[in-house]
C-alpha cells in the first residue's frame, strides 16, 4: 500500500477560537474549508503543560511530562536522546527512519531548537534580524523579528533609550527591551517571518520530485505575543464587536500566585515581575482584536500549504495536521497569558484531514491529548508503533466518532521565574468531560491549593468547589482519578 505524505502545521499559543470550533468571530476559511472534507475536528483536545517547549516535547516525543522532564524552554533534545536510549526516536525521526523524507520549516520543536537526527535536511529557520543596537546581546537580537512597523522600531529604541539612562541592564528580569504589545502593519505577508516560513514551505512542496513519501512540519510564530499581523488581517473584525470573556476575575480566594505572570505585561511597560499589571479597557480590546487578528494570519497561512499541496497533486496522498502547542487565556478571569492552570490554557485546537475519510465534516467529543498524535499518526501511514509512545492512537475514534474513549487528560504546570511569588512546586491536574480537578502541591508534596470546576453549570469556571460539602465526593473520585494517573484511563 502507497504511504500517505504527513504536512504537520502548528501554531503558537493559539486559543479555541476558529470557526469550525463554533466561534462566532473568528474568520477562518482555510481552516473550516479544510474540516469539511475529510477531516475529523477535536473539540475536546487538550495539551499538557501550558508552555512551548515542554508542551512540544510532549507531542514530538509521545510520552508525557513525568517522562520528558521538560519543565521549562532550555534546551532539551540532546539530553533526551541520551536518557531514552539509542531505540528511542521522534515523531519526525520515527517516519524518517521508516522510509520517509522528513523537512522542517521553523517553529516546530520550539523557537530555533533543532534535533539533527529528526531531519533529512537542516532545519530551515528565517533570517534575523542584523540591524540591532550593538549593546543588545546578539542571543536576544531575534526578539526584533516580530515587529517590521517603523513606529514600533521607534518605541523599541526609544525603550532602550530609558533603560541605558536608568542604569539598567538591557537583559534580565526585566525582560531587557519590547516593542508594541501587537502591530496592525499595511504590509504583505512575507514581511514577517511566517510568511517568509510560507513562502519557504511552498516552494518546498512545489519542487519535491523524491520518489519516497515526505513528512512536513511547518511551525509559525503566529500567536504568540506580541501580536503582529499585517493590516488586511487586522481589518477582517470590527474590534467594538469582539467580547471580553465574562468571567472577568479568577475564582474566588484564588492565590495571587495562581495566575502565574501576565504575558503580555513585558509589552506594555518595564517593570519586573514583582508588580501585577493590570490593563485597561481599551489595552483588553487591542489585545483581543490582536489575537484574532493573529488567527485569520495563521488561517492564511494554511490555505497557502493547503492550495501548494493540491497544485502538486498530492492532496489525495496527504494527510493534514492543524494544530498549536498549547492554548491561551485571552481574558478569562482577567488574566492574559498561558502561565495558569484554568481551561483556556490546556484546550487546544485540532483538525486531522485524512484523504478518502469521508466528504462531510465530522467532529467528536471525546478527550484526546498531545500525546495520542504520534500513535494516531503512525497507524494512518501504517508504521509500527513504538513500545514507549505514552498516547492512544485516535484512528479507532476516527472511524466511529462518538465511541467510548479515555474518562481522563492529565496535565501539569511548575512555576517559572516570573510567576508572581510562587508558593507551590507542582501543579497536576485531571479533566473529565465535566469536571476538572487541579491539585497545587508543596515541596514536600504537601497539599497547598486546590481547584474543581463543573463545566456542565460553570463552563467560565467563577465557583471553585473544592471546599463544598455538597462535592466532597465527587472531589475526592477526582483526586483519586488524578492520583492513579494516565494508565488507568487508557482507552
Amino acid at each position: 500500500m502507497k504511504k500517505k505524505n504527513v504536512l504537520f502545521i502548528i501554531s503558537h499559543d493559539i486559543s479555541n477560537r476558529f470557526g469550525c470550533l463554533g466561534d462566532a468571530h473568528a474568520v477562518t476559511p482555510s481552516i473550516d474549508r479544510l474540516a469539511e472534507h475529510n477531516s475529523l475536528v477535536f473539540e475536546k483536545h487538550y495539551c499538557h503543560w501550558p508552555l512551548c517547549g515542554p508542551s512540544r516535547a510532549n507531542l514530538f516525543s509521545g510520552c508525557r511530562p513525568m517522562t520528558t522532564e521538560r519543565f521549562s524552554n532550555a534546551e532539551f533534545w540532546e539530553t533526551f536522546h541520551e536518557k531514552m536510549g539509542p531505540d528511542y526516536a521522534t515523531m519526525p525521526q520515527h517516519f524518517k527512519n521508516n522510509g520517509y523524507f522528513t523537512r522542517s520549516f521553523w517553529q516546530v520543536f520550539h523557537d530555533t531548537e533543532t534535533d539533527p537526527e529528526s531531519w533529512s535536511v537542516p532545519q530551515w529557520f528565517p533570517p534575523m534580524p542584523k540591524n540591532c543596537d550593538p549593546e543588545i546581546p546578539p542571543a536576544d537580537w531575534n526578539d526584533q523579528r516580530h515587529w517590521v512597523a517603523p513606529e514600533s522600531q521607534k518605541l523599541i529604541m526609544e525603550r532602550i533609550a530609558t533603560l541605558k539612562k536608568e542604569g539598567k541592564k538591557l537583559e534580565g528580569e526585566l525582560r531587557r527591551f519590547r516593542g508594541p504589545g501587537v502591530e496592525c502593519a499595511d504590509v504583505d505577508d512575507s514581511a514577517y517571518p511566517d510568511g517568509k516560513t510560507t513562502d519557504e514551505a511552498v516552494r518546498a512542496i512545489e519542487e519535491y520530485d523524491r520518489a519516497q513519501p515526505f513528512f512536513m512540519a511547518v511551525g509559525y510564530e503566529i500567536g504568540h505575543t506580541p501580536w503582529c499581523a499585517p493590516k488586511k488581517y487586522w481589518d477582517l473584525y470590527n474590534r467594538e464587536k469582539l467580547t471580553i470573556p465574562g468571567a472577568a476575575d479568577q475564582p474566588p480566594g484564588t492565590p495571587t500566585w495562581g495566575m502565574g505572570d501576565k504575558e503580555p505585561a513585558q509589552y506594555y511597560w518595564q517593570h519586573s515581575y514583582d508588580q501585577v499589571w493590570h490593563p485597561t479597557y481599551e489595552q483588553e480590546k487591542e489585545m483581543m482584536h490582536g489575537h484574532y487578528a493573529c488567527i485569520s494570519f495563521y488561517d492564511a497561512q494554511v490555505g497557502r500549504l493547503v492550495d501548494a499541496i493540491e497544485k502538486k497533486g498530492l492532496r489525495d496522498d496527504t494527510i493534514i495536521v492543524v494544530t498549536t502547542d498549547h492554548g491561551f487565556t485571552i481574558g478569562e478571569h482577567g488574566y492574559w497569558g498561558k502561565h495558569n492552570m484554568w481551561e483556556p490554557s490546556f484546550h487546544i485546537p485540532l483538525v486531522i484531514s485524512v484523504p478518502g475519510y469521508g466528504s462531510e465534516q465530522k467532529t467528536t467529543r471525546q478527550l484526546t491529548e498531545h500525546v495520542d498524535l504520534y500513535p494516531t499518526l503512525c497507524d494512518l501511514c501504517y508504521l509500527d508503533k513504538p513500545d514507549y509512545l505514552e498516547g492512544d492512537s485516535l484512528v479507532p475514534l476516527m472511524e466511529v466518532p462518538s465511541r467510548a474513549w479515555k474518562k481522563a487528560v492529565f496535565s501539569h504546570r511548575m512555576p517559572q521565574f516570573h510567576d508572581l511569588s510562587p508558593d507551590y512546586k507542582h501543579g497536576r491536574t485531571v479533566r473529565t468531560d465535566r469536571y476538572r480537578y487541579t491539585l497545587y502541591e508543596g515541596v514536600d508534596e504537601e497539599t497547598v491549593y486546590e481547584e474543581l470546576f463543573d463545566y456542565d453549570h460553570d463552563p467560565g469556571e467563577t465557583t471553585n468547589l473544592a471546599q463544598c460539602s455538597e462535592h466532597a465526593r465527587i472531589k475526592m473520585e477526582m483526586k483519586q482519578l488524578l492520583q492513579d494517573g494516565w494508565e488507568a484511563c487508557r482507552v
